[in-house]
């Protein structure tokens, strides 16, 4: 039987085990994605009078005519029910006047619908086939949610005929109109599950900016999961923060910036980014289950059940992704040049290859190809992560990467400004008709890039399933400012993620490649720089202590995303380091002891742990 009849027996079967749709649900009424861009309800005379409703609808999370999924959701009454639900977008000080019917069956408890700052527990319970009524002035001006639960539907990650009740409700300044975009993120039926603004790529908004363009973002968090939402190729600024319930504005010129932002369950954030580099680009949550295909929606797409030994089509509109992933296009010119008389100053080659043919593991090679290096060994794997790749600010750097696998790769190097077509998303990555590829078995891809800033980065595949990740395809990208050296006797990398789930039991928390790498020797009165990168799948809530008779010593932090933090405030070695992000810390120890660093899953405890003996100069 061909793979192609292989792939059409399997479909049928697949999509009855992820639940298509009914038959009863044929008769329910459509819903329609909501790109948030039209305020629901008549705003007249400073009160915005709205018609509210829930019903059970059909929703398509990709095409039109793809999966069918019964849920419940919002709408206006007398229109067509939408995902997310209709956008409530008003000036500071406008009343609110909200009616509230439900056609559900079951009683839904409704949150968010209140003045802020406010409390979570001011919410209000509608009965089936009820009528509610809230009304309420504006508050703080803020990027808020509303929501709904109901007794229907299994709690957590099977969760889904209520998942999709949310909304956005933006609350503006007096006289200032919004020119921004808002996105609603989503999940539902398990960790594969997800959407913005209801669809899953390839079927997500497709975003197009010219370069130079100011980009203004609204981020909500309407799932039940956290989401480190990560934009390739640009920083961005952090405009603004809250959780919900209350709103923090940080002050203009003072702004973080970062590449990776995480939000929490019902958070919101703002941001703002302006792109410089012509392309096509990605914006996605970062855990590895949010941006992979979760059931063969598409044939050319088909994932059997190890997702490993997958079909990757970088020629279909997936091009091997799928979850909660928006796709933007730069228009404009370009302003890196890596081909008129590009002269690389930097050369270096990054082998991909099998550990002892075991599949599970995989080994990388990082050889300088400069002459006077052609003797040097190769630097090697430490564990299960890469070797770390050390760069200079404006150098122009060529790395050569070598595909041994007996299957195709691709590299990404997070957080660098660089040029699309060497971003590393294979069958995306590029302009026009120029598209980057994946890295083919006993092939070679040389990227180009001349590194802007300094700061902690790192590299990692962007082959879309977990097999490569938690095999050890990744490693710390480090750029230094020119003329500085890179020491690695005091300059520390600390890499988290996770190993295979054979033969270790339930996928282990790594330290730099191990669960208990070796004790390292350190000096009291020296400032030791650490870095912290965090390329897990999905141990969004990663937790790094370093401790002394357990109980957390005192760190300064310098630098989030590579981008420097101006305080010089000592705070307590406990960070929170979500998927993607990176954190750079400064520590000098004043006396001899033993010191504990720590990288904890706080869900279940698992944990990689490394001894550091300080002792004094002799």
């Amino acid at each position: 039987m061909s793979w192609n009849a292989v792939q059409r027996a399997l479909l049928p079967a697949l999509v009855f085990v992820f639940g298509t749709m009914p038959l009863s649900a044929q008769k329910l009424s459509a819903i329609e994605a909501n790109d948030n861009r039209i305020p629901a309800g008549e705003l007249k005379g400073g009160v915005l009078t709205l018609q509210l409703e829930m019903r059970k609808g059909n929703w398509h999370p990709e095409s039109e005519n793809g999966e069918t999924i019964p849920v419940y959701a919002f709408g206006e009454v007398g229109k067509t029910l939408q995902i997310p639900g209709p956008t409530v977008r008003v000036p500071q000080g406008t009343t609110i006047d909200i009616s509230l019917h439900s056609s559900l069956t079951v009683p839904a408890t409704l949150h968010g619908l209140h003045r802020r700052p406010g409390k979570d527990a001011d919410m209000v319970t509608v009965a089936p086939g009820a009528t509610e009524h809230v009304r309420f002035v504006a508050g703080v001006p803020g990027t808020y949610l509303y929501w709904a639960r109901t007794p229907d539907g299994q709690r957590g990650a099977n969760r889904v005929v209520d998942s999709l009740l949310g909304g956005a409700l933006v609350v503006d300044p007096p006289g200032v109109t919004g020119n921004d975009r808002i996105f609603v993120l989503e999940r539902w039926n398990g960790p594969t599950r997800t959407a913005i603004n209801g669809k899953s790529w390839p079927f997500t908004e497709r975003l197009t900016y010219a370069s130079g363009e100011r980009v203004h973002w609204r981020v909500i968090n309407a799932s039940d999961l956290s989401h480190p939402m990560h934009l390739h190729g640009f920083h961005f600024d952090l405009d603004a923060e809250g959780d919900g319930e209350n709103y923090n504005v940080h002050e203009p010129g003072l702004q973080p910036q970062e590449f990776t932002h995480n939000v929490e369950i019902g958070e919101t954030f703002e941001m703002t980014w302006v792109p410089r580099e012509p392309g096509r680009w990605l914006y996605h949550c970062h855990r590895i289950p949010h941006m992979r295909l979760p059931v063969p929606l598409d044939p050319t797409d088909l994932i059997v059940a190890d997702n490993h030994e997958h079909v990757h089509d970088m020629d279909s509109d997936y091009a091997g992704m799928g979850g909660m992933i928006m796709g933007i296009t730069v228009t404009g010119k370009p302003t890196i040049d890596t081909t008129t008389a590009w002269k690389p100053q930097r050369r270096l080659e990054l082998a991909v290859g099998n550990r002892n043919g075991d599949p599970r593991f995989y080994q990388l090679a990082l050889r300088d190809l400069a002459p006077e290096a052609a003797k040097a060994r190769p630097q090697m794997s430490t564990g299960l992560t890469g070797p770390p790749i050390v760069l200079t600010v404006n150098q122009p750097a060529e790395i050569a990467v070598l595909n041994k696998l007996q299957e195709a790769t691709s590299i990404h190097w997070h957080g660098i400004e660089i040029e699309s077509y060497y971003d590393g998303v294979p069958g995306w990555g590029g302009i026009d008709d120029k598209k980057a590829p994946a890295v083919e078995p006993g092939q070679t891809f040389t990227v180009r890039m001349t590194p802007p800033r300094a700061g902690t980065f790192m590299y990692h595949t962007h082959w879309h399933d977990a097999a490569q990740l938690t095999g050890g395809v990744h490693g710390a990208l480090i750029i230094l400012p020119p003329g500085q050296t890179y020491d690695p006797a005091t300059d520390k990398s600390f890499l988290f993620s996770q190993g295979p789930n054979e033969p270790f039991g339930a996928a282990m928390i790594m330290m730099n490649g191990a669960p208990q790498p070796p004790t390292m020797q350190v000096k009291t009165g020296t400032t030791y720089h650490f870095r912290f990168i965090n390329i897990t799948p999905s141990v969004n809530n990663l937790r790094v202590l370093l401790k002394s008779a357990g109980s957390p010593v005192q760190w300064r932090l310098i630098a989030k995303d590579a981008s420097p933090v101006t305080s010089d405030a000592m705070r307590k070695a406990d960070q929170m380091i979500a998927v993607g992000e990176t954190f750079d810390f400064e520590y000098r120890a004043t006396s001899p002891g033993e010191l504990t660093l720590e990288g904890l899953s706080p869900n279940d405890n698992r944990r990689a742990v490394q001894t550091l003996v300080f002792s004094n100069p002799q």
